[in-house]
């Protein structure tokens, strides 16, 4: 499935967040193997060893679909210190959310309210270490796949000017 003009719109605006209160590295769709997922924005502060992952929907129905955000052992949180789902402005009721996820409201003006906060999980399933792996692989993936346009293994040699 594409992706919206609105999801898009909305990972950006969680990166902002992510960046301007907790972190020091930050990335989109980055992987969690052992969840079998990918997080739409994950932040992380060095100093902390600190996780925090936003998981970005653009309607009810997409939040919906999502089974892991219902049931707290297969979702984000345990892999993760503090999780976080971005949605426009009254897309999705705080009734729906599990209480120890955050509730993030985003306005037209990429504004951002704090419908809940999230309850900071001490015992994550997936170590610090490979977190940061996943979303330093993510950063370079995005500079090289998506910015630089490179689409292959030889066209990135071609660009740094090694023979195959």
């Amino acid at each position: 499935m594409a992706e919206s003009e609105v999801h898009k719109r909305l990972k950006i605006v969680a990166c902002g967040f992510l960046k301007k209160y907790c972190t020091d590295i930050v990335s989109v769709e980055t992987k969690f193997r052992n969840l079998r997922s990918v997080a739409d924005a994950c932040g992380m502060n060095l100093k902390r060893k600190e996780v925090r992952v936003v998981e970005v929907k653009a309607s009810l129905k997409d939040y919906k679909r999502d089974k892991k955000l219902f049931n707290l052992e297969k979702s984000y949180y345990p892999h993760c210190n503090y999780f976080y789902i971005m949605c426009p402005k009254d897309v999705i009721p705080k009734e729906l959310v599990l209480k120890e996820f955050g509730l993030l409201y985003v306005d037209e003006n990429n504004k951002i309210e704090i419908v809940q906060k999230p309850i900071r999980n001490a015992k994550l399933k997936t170590r610090f270490d490979t977190t940061l792996k996943n979303s330093c692989r993510s950063i370079t993936n995005d500079l090289i796949y998506k910015f630089m346009k490179i689409n292959n293994y030889v066209d990135f040699l071609k660009w740094k000017g090694k023979k195959r």
